[in-house]
């Protein structure tokens, strides 16, 4: 499957994936370029909950969406609490937790969409948001893991509300892993090094030691756990790029101690 590629246009760089545009999706993980946040959530901070100056998060909104001739009435956020909830969203919703954060639609993290206009729009600063696509049913959705939510196996979860209430196949599933803290960074404890193991017994390579130190690759458990459940392998990119690798294009939050901006991660049809 062809491959991501980044955009500039109008002062905003954003990756997109060129084959999925072709078939009518507005499909773009933001950088924190081109905005007008200022330090240190500068400058294209997407996240209502962080501290930032609302009308400054509020028209980066606006900026981001009129590269794709939309505002946010289009737009539809979740609360993300780093759970494996999944919301159904038409055009009901429309507008939810665009200009309010309070509005999101509560307790979730995955969204998803086979209504037109309607962009799914999640939030991050190292977790990973996870794009899937059906060609066939014309059916979108996004998922934010981070390690609870890859704990959760919500990405799985979303693709099977996919399957049951959109008929989705699993074999016709793409999926676009974005940026996030990569397994090159992300290191945790023992505690958590133990729930894993048990979690996932079956995954080779997620955990990486060196130096008494270990590392949780949340990138290959999220491919790995899709495969496991049907998606075809050659059906999902993987990004790559790490979050807390690359400063002057995105913000971490385990790099930055917790103060920092939102990158947006936003899908939709267009018709």
């Amino acid at each position: 499957m062809p491959g991501f590629t980044c955009i500039n246009k109008n002062g905003m760089s954003y990756l997109t994936l060129p084959q999925w545009a072709k078939q009518g999706v507005n499909v773009a993980f933001s950088t924190r370029l081109g905005g007008v946040s200022h330090s240190p959530y500068n400058t294209l901070n997407f996240g209502l909950h962080v501290g930032d100056r609302r009308d400054d998060v509020i028209e980066n909104r606006h900026r981001f969406l009129k590269l794709f001739s939309l505002t946010p009435e289009n737009m539809v956020c979740c609360e993300q609490v780093h759970g494996n909830s999944v919301a159904i969203v038409g055009k009901d919703e429309r507008g939810r937790g665009a200009l309010d954060y309070n509005t999101s639609l509560p307790g979730y993290d995955a969204m998803v969409c086979r209504t037109p206009g309607i962009m799914l729009s999640t939030f991050y600063a190292d977790c990973f948001p996870i794009y899937l696509f059906d060609p066939d049913q014309r059916v979108v959705a996004i998922a934010h893991s981070g390690w609870k939510g890859t704990m959760g196996q919500i990405a799985v979860q979303t693709l099977k509300v996919m399957q049951t209430e959109f008929g989705c196949s699993a074999k016709n599933t793409e999926v676009f892993i974005g940026p996030g803290i990569g397994g090159c960074c992300f290191q945790i404890g023992q505690d958590l090094v133990k729930q894993v193991k048990e979690e996932f017994p079956g995954l080779n390579g997620i955990l990486n030691y060196e130096f008494n130190k270990c590392t949780w690759d949340l990138q290959l458990t999220n491919r790995l756990m899709l495969q496991d459940n049907g998606v075809r392998p050659d059906n999902i990119i993987d990004c790559g790029l790490c979050t807390s690798c690359n400063p002057e294009v995105f913000f971490s939050y385990r790099r930055e101690e917790g103060t920092t901006g939102r990158m947006a991660a936003a899908i939709g049809l267009n018709y």
